[in-house]
């Protein structure tokens, strides 16, 4: 196997693993992939990075979160700092946020319940190509490049396992044919068929 066949297979198996990995991490534990469109997190998240989700309500100072935040009839998703833990009138508490690029705290309250979770990693500029196509375009078409990425990886191997060795094929002359014939003419009988 070659350097380029081995590289190549190391890609169509990395798609192929990455695409599987993000579908299970979804559908089986609940992760979430938000991209982030406003500076209000930076330097540390940009906007048109992707951010991983992990669900949870267990929150603490200096996590960054991500919650649901309910304004003016429309529902918004917002990622921030988690800056401190307060109790409102009724004892209920709440968590503070604010974003990192911000001089002053969210004027609103966050309750455990907006929270969807905390974020685990952030996946530079990804975030572009995500928000412009659908969760399940984009698994398809990364399992597509996976596939089309194996099946090429195993054309080439196929192809460099059948190339002809170098020795040239033996060619019949003309002068060995008309011998062949010659010598099947004379054949005598009880001789056998040499």
């Amino acid at each position: 196997m070659t350097l380029r066949s081995r590289a190549l297979s190391f890609f169509s198996a990395s798609i192929l693993v990455f695409t599987i990995l993000v579908a299970v991490l979804h559908f089986a534990f609940g992760f979430q992939y938000v991209v982030i469109l406003t500076d209000s997190m930076e330097p540390h998240i940009n906007p048109g990075d992707l951010v991983v989700v992990y669900p949870t309500h267990h929150v603490k100072p200096g996590d960054v979160i991500l919650y649901r935040l309910d304004l003016g009839g429309a529902r918004y998703h917002i990622t921030h700092r988690v800056v401190g833990i307060a109790h409102d009138e009724s004892g209920r508490l709440y968590y503070v946020t604010k974003g990192d690029n911000r001089k002053y705290p969210d004027p609103w309250k966050v309750y455990p319940d907006q929270v969807v979770g905390k974020v685990v990693t952030v996946v530079p500029y990804v975030g572009r190509l995500y928000y412009y196509t659908p969760l399940m375009i984009t698994v398809l078409f990364l399992s597509l490049m996976a596939f089309f990425g194996y099946e090429l990886v195993k054309v080439l191997i196929e192809e460099e396992e059948e190339k002809p060795s170098k020795k040239p094929i033996p060619q019949l002359r003309r002068s060995r044919d008309i011998y062949m014939v010659r010598r099947r003419a004379r054949r005598l009988p009880g001789r056998g068929n040499l």
